[in-house]
């Protein structure tokens, strides 16, 4: 997986929209959380990226020989 990212863009009327990258699965959920948590919660909208339906790869794992 690549380059982490968070895009956030405040619009003329106060909207925040917050575009995360580089994180497949659930965990992009996550990446953004304290976000919402710092402007009091409420999500008005949600569009999930194709990289949230990916399955995280973890680091670390090998295959065992047998």
């Amino acid at each position: 997986m690549g380059k982490q990212t968070l895009k956030i863009t405040i619009a003329e009327d106060g909207s925040v929209n917050v575009k995360v990258a580089g994180i497949a699965g659930s965990s992009c959920l996550d990446a953004s959380k304290f976000l919402e948590d710092a402007m009091g919660g409420g999500v008005a909208a949600q569009e999930m990226t194709e990289e949230y339906y990916e399955v995280p790869v973890e680091a670390g794992i090998t295959q065992g020989e047998g």
